[in-house]
């Protein structure tokens, strides 16, 4: 640090001896004592970080290069002879100065915030830094003519010949590859650390790029203008940002940085449409008025550009506020927009998953997870929080659920807490549609169980009761016809008649046994009754078909064997008629909780069948009556129905949601 505030120092007191602006020098000279001080106190405070101390070297040769430069212009322009050595002071003077730039502005980035490589991966990246700083220090150093302004036509002592100043030129253009290499990986480590980062890191880099926004447009505009801009602006806009370094390195989560960024962004914006409206209005009146020397031009651009900037401020608020804090900065609109959500939900577990992701992308919560009376995970983090944050979600007077949270590490604000707060307000809405939604699955279920049973019994009752009875009764009506004495026309033929009314009562009877429930499923099992119905489908078509159903199955809830064979049955039906598949694979297979049932064929597929018809909708029907699914996918080649339906139901429980006031 004493290194560099003593260049600095001697590079002023030689300018004010009158060479060039001293203001210039002045502001150089501002930066490296900032550079230095910041240096010292990061690699005071952490020690490891090596931020601190790329700074401070940076400081140091920078300042010493500042100073041989200015003695060296001094002794070799200014006052020939009166500083000894000047000439190789004026050869290694402007290297050095580049050298520390280089170092505090290309190598700092490298290792921001922690002093480390983004990864081991990066490791090319330091070296490629550190080759890209020395070359362009060899090539400024063995050019013939020295790297300043001031020392155009002089010949550097230490310099390659004219003749092979060729080679000086290589080595630099080399230095300048190497160094736009450096550039953009160091672009690229950074991105990295903020998409791998959290909250405190994202922090640092927020700032750093904030501070470091001015020095870059300046060069953009540096570029824009053929370096129309002085060159002691560079040291006003540089300033900044060894502050930011430093606040960055050292503070820890304390901060908040989003209304700094969202000043500034503004700032910028309104600048920039200032500057752009100025621009448009003065080319379009040099176009239409080609007279440069008129004063109306300007002046008539500087007024529509104020008048312009009015109206233009609040939309630019906006959309650098919706950038800066997102839709949170507005929570109108975010209760709004949920409010419309909720209205048009078709899916409330999709509501709530994007609650949760609102919570967690918007305000940085952490392990945010709406969870049910008894403490289980609805959506959201699956892990309890025992240090978490938890708010009552009510509806209709009485609490249906949880929010639960982490918060972020940076200090919530008053406004945000407000609307966390009303947030779970209007969730407590949705978790209560899904309460509702719950019962009435399981009432639906109940009344489908409930349903087939009763068909397989009253199918059991009617196939060996009443049909046997029936049966005996036609038998009994024959046998007393032939016990009539002879004569007895009139008595025989109603006797046959009622025999032959108990017949068709008996086929009637018949036919709406095997309506209630497939007679297949008593009397062979869901297995045999689907390799059956398998079989006498595909028998005509030309369709290879089999079925596996494991080892023998026990006994299903009649709904589940319903269910399982009419989808088979349907999804079979529409091989045959549309896929012209050559193959098809029927797989049943019972787990602890749910019957899952595949149907596979080596079709020509959906796309190319271009017709759904209705059975995919009804096979999903069948399932969801028992809380199971249906997922239909074309298999390439072919299509695939995969059904899960549940073998084990939920019990009859009372309700978990309030009742809605009427």
């Amino acid at each position: 640090m004493v290194v560099a505030l003593a260049g600095a120092a001697v590079a002023t007191a030689y300018d004010r001896a009158g060479t060039a602006g001293f203001a210039d020098t002045l502001s150089i000279a501002f930066v490296i004592g900032a550079v230095a001080v910041v240096g010292s106190v990061v690699t005071l405070a952490e020690p490891g970080n090596r931020v601190g101390w790329l700074l401070l070297g940076g400081a140091a040769v920078l300042g010493a290069g500042e100073a041989l430069t200015e003695a060296g212009v001094h002794g070799v322009v200014t006052a020939p002879g009166s500083v000894p050595g000047a000439a190789y002071l004026a050869a290694i003077g402007p290297g050095l100065r580049g050298l520390g730039w280089l170092i505090a502005l290309v190598a700092v980035p490298v290792v921001f915030p922690d002093g480390r490589l983004p990864g081991p991966r990066w490791r090319w990246l330091a070296w490629c830094a550190a080759a890209a700083v020395t070359f362009l220090f060899l090539g400024n150093v063995l050019d013939p003519h020295a790297q300043e302004n001031r020392l155009a036509r002089w010949q550097s002592p230490l310099g390659l010949p004219v003749r092979d100043a060729g080679a000086a030129d290589a080595i630099t253009a080399a230095g300048v590859l190497l160094l736009v290499i450096a550039g953009a990986g160091a672009v690229a480590g950074l991105i990295t650390r903020w998409r791998r980062g959290g909250p405190l890191v994202r922090q640092q880099l927020l700032l750093f790029a904030l501070a470091a926004c001015p020095p870059a447009l300046l060069l953009i505009l540096v570029f824009a203008t053929s370096g129309g801009v002085p060159p002691w602006v560079f040291g006003v806009v540089l300033l900044p940002l060894p502050v930011a370094i430093a606040i960055a390195t050292l503070s820890h989560g304390l901060y908040d940085l989003r209304r700094a960024a969202n000043r500034t962004l503004l700032w910028l914006a309104m600048s920039g449409t200032v500057v752009a409206i100025y621009t448009a209005v003065v080319v379009t009146a040099a176009v239409l008025a080609p007279d440069h020397h008129a004063w109306w031009p300007s002046a008539f651009a500087a007024a529509v550009a104020a008048l312009l900037l009015i109206p233009l401020r609040e939309t630019l608020q906006r959309a650098v506020s919706r950038v800066v804090y997102g839709r949170w900065h507005e929570p109108y609109e975010v209760l709004a927009g949920l409010g419309e959500r909720l209205e048009a939900a078709a899916d409330i577990d999709r509501l709530l998953d994007a609650a949760v992701t609102e919570l967690t992308t918007g305000l940085g919560l952490r392990d945010v997870s709406v969870r049910g009376l008894d403490g289980a995970a609805i959506t959201g983090a699956v892990t309890a929080t025992g240090t978490g944050t938890g708010i009552a979600l009510q509806a209709y007077g009485a609490t249906v659920g949880w929010l639960a949270y982490r918060p972020p590490e940076r200090q919530l604000s008053g406004a945000e807490q407000r609307l966390v707060r009303d947030l779970a307000r209007q969730l407590g809405a949705a978790v209560h549609a899904r309460l509702l939604r719950e019962d009435l699955q399981r009432a639906r279920e109940r009344l489908v169980l409930a349903r087939e049973e009763e068909r397989r019994r009253l199918r059991r009752d009617l196939h060996d009761g009443i049909g046997p009875a029936l049966a005996g009764l036609t038998l009994k009506t024959e046998t007393a016809r032939a016990l009539l004495p002879p004569g007895a026309d009139g008595a025989s033929r109603r006797l046959h008649d009622l025999s032959e009314e108990i017949r068709h009562t008996v086929v009637d009877v018949r036919r709406l046994v095997e309506g209630l429930r497939p007679p297949a499923l008593d009397e062979l099992g869901l297995a045999a009754a689907c390799t059956r119905a398998v079989e006498r489908l595909t028998a005509e078509a030309g369709l290879a078909a089999s079925v596996d159903a494991g080892d023998d199955l026990p006994a299903l809830p009649a709904a589940v064997e319903v269910a399982a064979y009419r989808i088979v049955v349907e999804a079979v039906t529409n091989i045959v008629r549309h896929a012209r598949a050559r193959h098809c694979q029927v797989t049943l297979a019972l787990g602890a909780t749910a019957l899952a049932v595949t149907i596979t064929d080596d079709g020509i597929g959906l796309a190319a069948c271009g017709h759904y018809g209705n059975g995919l909708a009804i096979m999903r029907e069948r399932a969801e009556e028992l809380g199971g699914t249906v997922r239909v996918s074309d298999a390439s080649p072919g299509v695939t129905v995969q059904a899960r339906l549940p073998v084990v139901t939920a019990p009859a429980q009372v309700s978990r949601a309030p009742a809605v006031p009427a």
